[in-house]
């Protein structure tokens, strides 16, 4: 168990794997967790997880709602065995809808219903196979910025570390960037995600997204949220419900991020699968260590 007052850090997608859900069956508050967002979407999530095929649980509209369901689910289990309040929590990409359920601002329903409304109008908006994002590792930024100036249809989304990134844009023109920065990056590629999200291309759906939204009324945290934009505390249930819904068009930088956590000083531990962030706040900021609470506790 993490020390007291730690600072909870929330995977995005791209964590999920099967078998994530090994160890967790035996909790009932990681079981009700999943059985709500399964009600909620429809989605046979514990399926996937434990079973696969990893075909269907890497899909787009199931994807997202496994890896939030069993965030809140893992805070939620370690709650139930006596982990303390965290001092603060964040998370990557969709991870902060995750962040946003724990804290208490918003149900687990209302940030499911997020996911859907953002897959529901991008899917009306830029059609199958359009947009996309991609990878880029072991590039510098200057590198990645130079190459956007060619391909001005693309946007920077992610700055993950000093020499992670992702983009964000129209299909071909990310093939075409993955081509020319590939052969001096450590490793490049297309994401498996059909929206350029955190950029631009995604503003225009903001008022939509709003309007499906609008009898959700936020209340106010358990404990403040850093926002994955800037790094600045989010202490009000408007303030972070409000940046939940402009995520999808805003950047991510883990960079500002890890700023705060170096700031705050309190330990640090990531709540889901995997060890995503641990890693990304490793490449930012060599000495800082992530804890994991992706081991169940004992029942």
């Amino acid at each position: 168990m993490p020390a007291p007052a730690s600072i909870l850090l929330f995977p995005g997608q791209g964590t999920e794997a099967v078998g994530m859900s090994q160890g967790w069956e035996a909790h009932e508050a990681w079981m009700a967790t999943l059985a709500a967002a399964e009600a909620r979407t429809g989605r046979p999530l514990r399926q996937a997880m434990a079973k696969g095929p990893l075909d269907l649980l890497r899909s787009q509209r199931l994807a997202p709602c496994a890896v939030l369901a069993h965030s809140v689910g893992v805070y939620r289990a370690w709650r139930a065995a006596g982990m303390p309040l965290p001092v603060a929590a964040t998370g990557h990409s969709m991870g902060f809808y995750s962040a946003l359920v724990a804290a208490g601002v918003v149900p687990l329903e209302a940030a499911l219903d997020l996911i859907s409304a953002v897959e529901d109008l991008s899917e009306a908006a830029f059609g199958p196979g359009a947009m996309g994002m991609a990878f880029l590792i072991g590039v510098t930024e200057l590198e990645v910025r130079r190459a956007l100036t060619n391909q001005p249809e693309l946007v920077l989304s992610n700055r993950n570390g000093q020499a992670q990134f992702t983009v964000s844009g129209p299909v071909p023109a990310l093939e075409a960037l993955v081509s020319a920065l590939g052969p001096s990056a450590l490793k490049a590629g297309l994401l498996p995600v059909r929206h350029p999200l955190h950029g631009p291309h995604m503003a225009a759906l903001l008022p939509a997204i709003t309007r499906r939204l609008a009898t959700v009324v936020p209340a106010e945290p358990a404990f403040p949220l850093i926002s994955h934009f800037d790094g600045r505390i989010l202490d009000t249930g408007a303030a972070a419900w409000d940046e939940g819904i402009a995520s999808v068009g805003l950047p991510v930088d883990w960079l500002a991020v890890v700023a705060r956590l170096q700031a705050l000083g309190a330990p640090l531990a990531e709540c889901g699968h995997g060890r995503q962030l641990a890693g990304l706040t490793r490449w930012a900021v060599r000495d800082l260590a992530v804890a994991s609470l992706q081991m169940a506790p004992e029942p």
